[in-house]
């Protein structure tokens, strides 16, 4: 027969007691070679770049690979370049950078492949066959970000004509975004139309204003980022003109405002392009490549994600975690 050895409280804590500490104490790291990954992107202090860095810093430690993160007071190209100038002085064993403005920097992220710096993008997607030599991009798109946009309002019904309410006109990726928009109505033969809201939350209020009057069939909407200039300046007009439920209104990335709106009802949806993990996998990417030559083959992309109705306690509960 099979006996049991019972011990007292007493006796459990004097064999803790007599246990090394180091027993109980393992290092995840040790044996593994610390890689240095170096993050020079167009990073500045804002929520969504918090949110990236948080992914880096926990990829990083994951993966037992020392972090090097670089960040910009204000967006500019001409020191994101600086930065990355600097990080190739310093050799990382993997650079981390967003292809901002692919020409400017060319030349650069060329230097950095000669002296064997291998290199991941991620944040700003290129399009065309001549895009910089990295190894492999980790982002959203712009493009299928404004298709799942329009995708979310066909499948609550048919509207009758949509808008793209844009901030910036002229910007590549803003005008995507529209174009994903437009495309996907165009399939099911709904017009979509372009709506400049430019200069500002005021000048964009009077434009706004004045389509909705001049189109009064008009019953969806999608502003290209969630700010004040414009998803904010859009609910307002809606919440006016007594539209905010009854029109459908999406927009790009997430802020508080556009969360608590998604659970009041008044947006129907809003397009993540998950920042944080465009901090975390290229950390990933890097332990796996630098140790054994692992790529994926394709672009990892972290968004369009969806995020409605049918998530919304979920990514709640991931922006109180800090990473949504």
């Amino acid at each position: 027969m099979k006996k049991t050895l019972l011990l007292s409280p007493l006796a459990v804590l004097a064999l803790l007691a007599t246990t090394p500490a180091n027993a109980q104490e393992h290092d995840p790291c040790e044996g593994r070679e610390r890689y240095t990954i170096y993050y020079a992107t167009h990073a500045i202090p804002h929520p969504f770049w918090s949110i990236v860095e948080l992914g880096a810093e926990e990829g990083a430690k994951d993966h037992c690979l020392e972090l090097k993160w670089t960040q910009d007071v204000e967006f500019s190209v001409a020191t994101t370049i600086e930065r990355m100038e600097i990080a190739i002085t310093e050799e990382p064993d993997m650079l981390v950078m967003t292809p901002t403005d692919p020409t400017a920097m060319r030349q650069t992220v060329e230097r950095a492949r000669e002296k064997g710096i291998p290199i991941i993008a991620i944040n700003v997607p290129e399009e065309g066959d001549e895009r910089l030599p990295y190894l492999i991009y980790v982002g959203g798109s712009e493009y299928q970000g404004g298709y799942e946009a329009a995708s979310q309002v066909i499948e609550r019904g048919s509207p009758t004509k949509a808008a793209c309410l844009n901030s910036f006109p002229g910007h590549v990726g803003l005008e995507a975004r529209c174009k994903g928009w437009a495309d996907r109505f165009s399939e099911v033969d709904i017009e979509s139309e372009q709506v400049n809201v430019s200069g500002g939350p005021v000048d964009a209020e009077a434009a706004l204003s004045a389509y909705i009057i001049a189109n009064d069939d008009v019953d969806a909407f999608f502003t290209v980022s969630p700010g004040p200039e414009n998803y904010e300046v859009a609910l307002d007009v809606l919440r006016r003109e007594g539209m905010a439920g009854e029109a459908d209104l999406v927009t790009f990335d997430l802020t508080p405002i556009v969360l608590q709106a998604i659970k009041d009802g008044e947006t129907l949806a809003a397009i993540d392009q998950q920042p944080y993990l465009q901090g975390y996998l290229p950390a990933t990417l890097a332990r796996h490549y630098l140790d054994v030559g692992l790529m994926p083959g394709r672009d990892v992309l972290t968004g369009p994600g969806v995020v409605n109705a049918d998530n919304i306690e979920v990514v709640l509960a991931g922006t109180e975690a800090g990473r949504r």
